[in-house]
C-alpha cells in the first residue's frame, strides 16, 4: 500500500476530521522542494492520473502539492454540450439524480436530507425549487477538482453554510443520514433560462477549501453568512470556471420543477465528465 492510500485510510476512519482537514489545508499550501515532488508522484502513481490530459504537464513547475491538485484539464478533452439545457460542472460520479420530492433529496438507498436545510434553512431558497430536480456529483481525490457553469446565468446569492467535515465517500453516504446538511458547504444561485439554478459546492474530510472566482477562497465561520449579487459582472456563459476544490468532494445542483429532465447518463455510480449533458429539455 503507498503512503497516499495509507493516509486516505487512516482519514477515513477520523471522522469528522475538522483538525486534520485544516492542518493539511495548509500543509499542502506550503512549498516543500523534493518532498513536494514526492507526494505528487506518489499521487499520480495511487490514482493512474494520466498527467497528458492536463494543461501543464511539467510536474517540477508545481511549488506546492495543491499546486498540482487544482491542474486544469486540457479543453479540447472536455467538449461542451451546447445542444443540452445544461451540462455537468465537473468530472465525477453520479451519486444520485432525481426528483425533489416532498422537500426531500435521496441520499443513498433508505436515507434521504432536507432541501431546506441543504440550502440554509431559508424557505425562500428552497421553495423555488419544491418538486424540481436535483443531481449530487462525488469528486474523488483523483478527479478533475476545477468547477464550471453548467448553464449561462447570472450570480444572484450565495448561502456560506458552516458544518463539519465528513468523507462524502460510499461508506459515509451509505450510513450517515443527513450527511450533507450537516458538512459545510456554499449554494450559489443563479438566475438562467430555465428560472433559479442552485449550484452548491459540499466540503469534506480535508477539503483544505472552497474557492470561487469572485470571492476567492471561501472563509470558515461559526454562522451563516448569506451574500447578494447585482452587478453584471457577475454573469457566467455555460462552461466558464467558477471555483475549486482542494481534495475529494461533491457538488449538488437544482433546478425547479418543469425546467428540464435529468439526461438519461446521469446514472447512480456512473461517471460523468465536465461538459457533458446533464439536463436536456422537457
Amino acid at each position: 500500500m503507498s503512503l497516499i492510500s495509507t493516509v486516505l485510510k487512516i482519514s477515513e476512519a477520523l471522522t469528522p476530521l475538522s483538525t486534520m482537514t485544516y492542518l493539511s489545508s495548509k500543509l499542502t499550501d506550503v512549498p516543500l522542494g523534493k518532498f513536494t515532488q514526492f507526494l505528487i508522484k506518489e499521487f499520480i502513481k495511487t490514482y493512474k492520473i494520466d498527467i497528458n490530459e492536463y494543461e501543464n504537464t511539467d510536474l517540477s513547475s508545481y511549488k506546492t502539492f495543491n499546486e498540482f491538485f487544482i491542474r486544469k484539464v486540457r479543453s479540447d478533452l472536455r467538449p461542451i454540450n451546447e445542444n443540452a439545457v445544461a451540462v455537468s460542472p465537473v468530472d465525477g460520479t453520479v451519486g444520485q439524480a432525481d426528483k425533489i420530492i416532498a422537500g426531500r433529496l435521496i441520499q443513498a438507498k433508505g436515507i434521504d436530507y432536507s432541501l431546506n436545510g441543504l440550502v440554509g434553512g431559508n424557505a425562500s431558497d428552497s421553495e423555488v425549487f419544491e418538486d424540481g430536480n436535483f443531481a449530487c456529483i462525488y469528486l474523488s481525490p483523483a478527479n478533475y477538482h476545477r468547477i464550471h457553469m453548467p448553464i449561462d446565468g447570472k450570480l444572484v446569492k450565495t448561502i456560506h453554510i458552516p458544518g463539519k467535515h465528513f468523507p462524502v465517500g460510499k461508506i459515509n453516504i451509505s450510513y450517515m443520514p443527513d450527511l450533507y446538511t450537516k458538512n459545510e458547504r456554499l449554494v450559489c444561485i443563479f438566475e438562467t433560462k430555465i428560472g433559479p439554478f442552485a449550484l452548491i459546492m459540499v466540503g469534506a474530510a480535508l477539503v483544505g477549501s472552497i474557492n470561487t472566482v469572485w470571492d476567492g477562497t471561501v472563509v470558515r465561520r461559526k454562522n451563516v453568512q448569506e451574500k447578494t449579487f447585482d452587478d453584471e459582472k457577475f454573469i457566467y456563459k455555460k462552461g466558464d470556471e467558477i471555483g475549486h476544490f482542494k481534495y475529494g468532494s461533491t457538488v449538488i445542483c437544482l433546478w425547479k420543477k418543469d425546467s428540464g429532465n435529468i439526461a438519461p447518463e446521469f446514472v447512480p455510480g456512473k461517471p460523468v465528465l465536465l461538459g457533458q449533458a446533464m439536463i436536456n429539455e422537457n
